[in-house]
């Protein structure tokens, strides 16, 4: 069989490197096409996300692949950046090289649209940082949710999990709850137009704080592998544990972005259930709160699915297990 095609749509990010080069390792082993990395404004600027991503992926060792910056803010309200997270370029205490890789002339949403267009019924969408740019696509081409073969989304919170920006909402799906909205309300369309569109994935805090990254862990990535992306990977995971520290979580780093890139690929190691996800946008005290009717109060179609464990043997662990050698199978580009 063909390796599947994937299109990563992130905002990096400390986290969003770690699955980029995660991504690039599983694309080297001929498991998975990575078509297009697509940029959206989010952690950081959108020239800062564009140029992280580029260096991200010339450090992993990536092949030359369609790069195109996305929306450079959310659809409705002001962009809120988040430099004590991830630091002021979003790459920690990383120092990225400067890439000569260049980016794709088509806007992020066009691009998106073209890649499922060329991949219909097969290409998976993965979306690690604010939906901006996705609900601008649905726009450009509401038949989006058709042509994907699938949709992962690291967004939200689920099943009572406290929100890590207000205390019911997610920062992904807080910094643009609009563009989340979107999303909602087209697959929602489409799904009740043919219930064989695939649901979209919503992979909340209520399982990605699980993925628990340690500084021990990183000095084994070291130990297994001295290249310059694993270096540059462990001095931005250092500012990361600097600043879960800082929020009374203790010196780790919850790294959600590889751990849903992870889930993404393995469908079937998966726990979700059904559900009608709506988010909240006006709500003084709950907006951004990602809204799940698993009961049918709504008597609306399920649009989404929510994941709520894996079925691995050693569960979240156990999955960073397998990212970090896959990283560990980079060899890169030499300093």
């Amino acid at each position: 069989m063909s390796p599947t095609p994937v299109l990563l749509d992130c905002d990096p990010g400390i986290d969003d490197a770690l699955a980029i080069a995660y991504l690039v390792a599983e694309h080297l082993a001929g498991r998975i096409e990575l078509t297009a990395v697509v940029c959206t404004a989010g952690n950081v600027g959108l020239e800062d996300t564009v140029a992280n991503a580029c260096a991200w992926l010339d450090l992993a060792g990536a092949p030359e692949l369609p790069v195109a910056a996305g929306a450079s803010g959310p659809i409705a309200v002001p962009h809120v950046l988040t430099p004590e997270t991830h630091g002021p370029r979003g790459a920690g205490h990383a120092q990225l090289p400067t890439t000569t890789r260049s980016t794709d002339p088509r806007d992020g949403a066009r691009l998106w649209v073209d890649a499922a267009r060329s991949h219909p019924g097969e290409l998976v969408g993965i979306v690690t940082g604010p939906s901006s740019t996705l609900a601008h696509a649905l726009a450009l081409d509401p038949a989006l949710p058709r042509l994907l073969g699938g949709l992962v989304m690291m967004g939200g919170t689920f099943h009572g999990h406290p929100g890590n920006t207000t205390p019911v909402s997610e920062w992904n799906v807080d910094v643009d709850p609009e563009a989340a909205d979107a999303v909602c309300l087209a697959w929602e369309t489409a799904q009740a137009d043919d219930p064989a569109v695939p649901a979209p994935l919503w992979c909340g805090l209520n399982l990605t704080e699980r993925a628990v990254w340690t500084p021990e862990r990183s000095e084994r990535l070291l130990e297994a592998s001295d290249s310059p992306v694993a270096r540059r990977l462990t001095e931005a995971l250092r500012f990361y544990f600097e600043f879960h520290d800082s929020v009374g979580e203790g010196y780790l780093a919850q790294v959600h972005d590889p751990f849903v890139a992870w889930l993404a690929l393995h469908p079937e190691a998966v726990v979700a259930g059904p559900a009608n996800v709506r988010v909240e946008c006006a709500g003084e005290h709950t907006r951004g709160m990602t809204v799940a009717d698993v009961r049918g109060h709504r008597g609306r179609v399920d649009n989404a699915r929510i994941a709520t464990d894996v079925l691995v043997p050693g569960g979240p662990d156990a999955v960073l297990d397998e990212i970090c050698a896959a990283i560990v199978s980079l060899a890169g580009r030499p300093d």
